[in-house]
């Protein structure tokens, strides 16, 4: 018994010695797990993938070779590192085989890596912010820009620890490209990134972190893309519909409303008696801040939408909520913009966004100053106003003094 005892433990300190390097994920995100005599030491690889794509025991990510190829670099170089420990008689650590495979060691400890400059970026810039300067939906798409610049820096230079001053003026196209290849975004939603990665390599200039930024003479060019807008027979044609239905009625409303004012979902769903002024001369105005970035909007008020505002000045709904409209939710507005816009046959697709297109459109066709009109729709840049918001077209989509 005792002997049979005595080759157990043995073989016990054998395994105990072996070091074991596993490959796990949480959510999208891929880990690396060391385990040593008992002791366990679990990091990021900075790489995300589908559940389905992870192959655990062959270390690699389905459809994704240059993942692939880092994680079985990666392996294999902790394996190596701790042989090595074993052969020069050195104790082995696991947070040290770590930092000597990732080169940490020769690093300023105090100046964060590529990947945790852009994460201490979002945290402190944008995320620190929501609910005051940005929306939590802002804030979520920041979040996925940082998190598809990671896989580039993962993927593209194989390395998820690569320091700041690494980067060269070429990353920034390469990144374009990447997320072109990889994600299928438009060419402006691509330049979108390497513009987020410029503001962060900025941020580390202004902590010292890094002497200059690589980005500085980047400046790409922009695909300036057909402004959707309503035309006059369209609005016509949802001004003269009635319907059955309340929330119908409701909804066709607050869409005319946007088209008359130019106000976006979540301005015109928290309009209220406080936001609407009444000048020196009888006109009165909406003074709002936006709720994307907080710009103060000053939208003049004409008939048409007087005539709603007073239409639901004593609507119980509103009443309730303190609000000047019955706004519902964006996915039931969205839902059922969709049914009024087949019920009466309009060729483009009704969203709250397209009527404040279709308003910025009528009032810069209609000779209304650029710096006006991007003061109505709160825009810091005209340029914003004038491309994103301004349909090319001598035809008048709304009139707004009828």
């Amino acid at each position: 018994m005792s002997k049979v005892k005595t080759d157990s433990s043995s073989s016990k300190g054998k395994r105990m010695k072996r070091m074991t390097v596993l490959l796990y994920q949480r959510g999208s995100n891929v880990y690396l797990k060391l385990s040593l005599s008992g002791k366990s030491l679990a990091f990021s690889t900075g790489l995300t993938c589908r559940p389905n794509e992870l192959d655990r025991k062959e270390f690699s990510i389905i459809g994704n070779n240059s993942a692939t190829i880092l994680l079985q670099s990666l392996r294999a170089d902790l394996q190596r590192t701790y042989t090595d420990f074993l052969l020069t008689n050195r104790i082995p650590d696991l947070a040290l085989i770590k930092s000597v495979v990732l080169q940490k060691n020769s690093a300023d400890p105090t100046i964060p890596t590529l990947v945790e400059c852009l994460n201490t970026f979002f945290r402190e810039e944008f995320e620190a912010l929501t609910g005051i300067d940005y929306e939590p939906k802002t804030v979520a798409k920041k979040r996925y820009i940082v998190e598809r610049i990671t896989q580039y820096v993962t993927t593209q230079h194989n390395n998820p620890h690569l320091t700041l001053d690494a980067l060269k003026l070429a990353d920034a196209q390469s990144l374009v490209n990447f997320c072109k290849r990889t994600y299928g975004h438009g060419h402006n939603h691509a330049v979108l990134h390497a513009e987020f990665l410029k503001r962060t390599l900025n941020y580390a200039i202004s902590k010292e972190w890094l002497d200059r930024n690589p980005f500085a003479f980047f400046q790409p060019r922009r695909d300036r893309k057909e402004v959707i807008a309503l035309k006059e027979n369209d609005i016509r044609t949802l001004e003269n519909a009635t319907f059955v239905g309340r929330e119908y009625n409701y909804v066709k409303d607050i869409f005319l409303f946007c088209c008359y004012t130019g106000l976006a979902y979540i301005d015109v769903s928290k309009l209220c008696a406080s936001h609407i002024v009444t000048v020196d001369n009888g006109s009165k105005l909406i003074k709002i801040n936006r709720g994307k970035n907080g710009n103060l909007c000053v939208i003049p008020l004409v008939l048409k939408a007087i005539q709603i505002l007073e239409k639901y000045a004593h609507n119980p709904d509103c009443i309730a909520r303190s609000r000047s409209l019955p706004v519902y939710a964006n996915q039931v507005i969205n839902r059922i913009l969709k049914e009024i816009q087949a019920v009466c046959k309009i060729p483009i697709r009704l969203t709250t966004h397209v009527a404040r297109k279709t308003c910025a459109s009528y009032y810069i066709a209609n000779g209304v100053p650029l710096t006006s009109v991007a003061i109505m729709l709160g825009h810091r840049k005209t340029s914003t106003t004038e491309s994103y918001y301004t349909q090319r077209s001598e035809e008048a989509v709304i009139q707004p003094h009828a």
